[in-house]
């Protein structure tokens, strides 16, 4: 819900609005049985308590229209109750607290796509083909939403795909440095275009794709800035502008890459990859998935537009809190120069291996770590198709959302000490100032088990390429005045994604280059690929 909306028109009667079309909306999308019929199974299970808020009926309604997802994990650090619910307008939410966590990814009848479906279908604009798909309502759709899972694991995951994704969002990166003129940097602004650009271009079709064009990523990086308000479901509140540069992205998209089969363009293909299918690019797996199961063009875009949402406001966030908190505190600053400096000699006749930056780059690293820990507003969801229990105990109902924020872990004293709440890379080392593996197993804002992120590896690795460039090539100062203040146990400006972003700031540099980008250092990832470190 954008400010402008509650300071002109009110916050209770937009409340009120918005309860109402929220109502017939729930009703018309979820259709639940009111008498259910347990099986065996939950004929023992425990119905967890019930918390109502002060306000009936609106309270958690207007908390959460207000606060987003972090509602959520300030009701599980405000309530000791292992398990409990509340009441969204029609919606029924299960909030699970962190000792019961790991037990979410492991329930049966559960889905992840329709909770995804009520986060975005309105901000993103999705059509009724993706919406009916994302639904799961029967198995065939439930079987799009498994290969579509599938699909980003093999692309994400694997070290060879993560070799060629380093080696190209390296290239982008460099190529982002080279452009920058001016002594003052809105970093921001910058590390959006140039991470999500780089990504873009890495997946949609490099220089002839649509993230090569400044104009597209400008209107990118405001249509997703405003995901929360585009969510209103009182379209005639949403300022135009976030429309506007919507319609934009989506038609450019639609542009870049055609939904039809060409197929002089697919036999090309074919022989430039020796006849094997599986060495399409991910856009052209999505594709087909999307054809085969008979979607229209506007579905292709939804799709599309899912994907970006997944890969890039976490990324772009962490990495600009990364930026600022390293710009912010001048004895970190000089301390991480430090071990980039010493890396980028040490690396001079071979290369940077992204693989080994917890042992070459700890605080670096442990920066990096402590970002995604301070700043995470990560939340473990699923939907829930059946009738289902928790931990062999506690009863699901269908209908019902199951959420387990990861932030009351993250900020746990038992679990990282009497300064949880203070932001402290350190925690992360050891005594002798090496990378600590065993604290880094305490992290959860990758997801737990079963639901682990495909894109966790990707994500450090665009972090580190970016930090390690940016702070080889310039000597940065925050600009007199500028800067965010970092609070205690702050989620930033909006925690509608997993990583807050802090807002605009911006940094002046000298005007001489320290590194010129022709003196760089390689970055690779070597063949072990992180097996040591990055098992999150």
């Amino acid at each position: 819900m954008s400010a402008i909306l509650f300071d002109f028109i009110g916050f209770l009667p937009i409340t009120l609005i918005l309860l109402a079309v929220l109502s017939v909306l729930h009703g018309r999308a979820r259709t639940v049985t009111t008498n259910k019929v347990f099986i065996e199974d939950h004929v023992d299970s425990i119905k967890p308590e019930s918390i109502s808020s002060q306000l009936p009926v609106l309270g958690h309604l207007i908390h959460y229209l207000r606060d987003g997802p972090s509602y959520f994990s300030r009701l599980c650090l405000s309530t000791r109750a292992p398990i409990f619910t509340i009441q969204i307008a029609t919606a029924k939410v299960t909030l699970i607290q962190p000792e019961l966590a790991r037990y979410l990814p492991k329930l049966k009848n559960v889905g992840l796509n329709p909770l995804a479906l009520d986060m975005f279908q309105r901000s993103l604009g999705f059509g009724k083909f993706s919406s009916a798909l994302l639904q799961e309502a029967d198995e065939a759709s439930k079987r799009v939403g498994r290969h579509a899972s599938r699909m980003f694991r093999e692309e994400f995951i694997p070290s060879q795909r993560l070799r060629h994704y380093a080696e190209r969002i390296d290239s982008y990166i460099q190529s982002d440095l080279e452009k920058v003129t001016s002594q003052d940097i809105n970093v921001e602004d910058w590390i959006f275009k140039s991470l999500i650009g780089s990504i873009g271009k890495a997946i949609w079709g490099g220089d002839d794709g649509p993230f090569v064009d400044e104009d597209f990523l400008t209107h990118l990086r405001h249509f997703l800035l405003n995901v929360r308000a585009l969510n209103n479901p009182a379209t005639w509140f949403i300022d135009k502008s976030f429309l506007e540069s919507r319609r934009i992205v989506r038609e450019r998209l639609a542009q870049s890459l055609s939904f039809e089969e060409d197929p002089a363009q697919g036999e090309r293909d074919r022989q430039e990859n020796h006849g094997r299918k599986d060495d399409e690019g991910l856009l052209d797996r999505l594709r087909t998935l999307c054809r085969d199961h008979g979607a229209p063009p506007e579905g292709w875009i939804d799709y599309q537009l899912l994907l970006i949402a997944g890969l890039g406001p976490n990324i772009m966030g962490a990495a600009t809190w990364l930026v600022y908190h390293i710009l912010h505190d001048q004895r970190l600053s000089a301390s991480v120069r430090r071990e980039i400096d010493h890396l980028h000699e040490e690396s001079r006749e071979s290369a940077i291996d992204l693989s080994e930056v917890p042992a070459t780059c700890p605080l670096l690293y442990a920066t990096w770590l402590e970002v995604l820990r301070f700043h995470g507003t990560f939340t473990l969801g699923r939907w829930v198709h059946e009738d289902t229990t928790l931990a062999g105990t506690y009863h699901l109902p269908k209908g019902s959302y199951a959420l387990a924020p990861l932030t009351p872990h993250h900020f746990d004293r038992a679990v990282w000490g009497d300064d949880a709440d203070e932001f402290r890379p350190e925690r992360f080392l050891k005594k002798d100032g090496t990378f600590d593996p065993d604290v880094k197993k305490k992290l959860r804002v990758f997801g737990l088990f079963g639901s682990v992120c495909p894109g966790r590896f990707l994500a450090t690795n665009m972090a580190m390429t970016l930090a390690i460039r940016l702070f080889s090539t310039f000597d940065m100062t925050c600009r007199p005045g500028e800067g965010v203040r970092i609070a205690k146990r702050t989620q930033g400006y909006s925690g509608w994604f997993g990583v807050a972003r802090p807002g605009d700031f911006h940094v002046c540099h000298e005007a001489e280059a320290r590194r010129k980008v022709t003196d760089y250092v390689e970055i690779i990832i070597h063949q072990k690929c992180q097996k040591s470190h990055d098992r999150t």
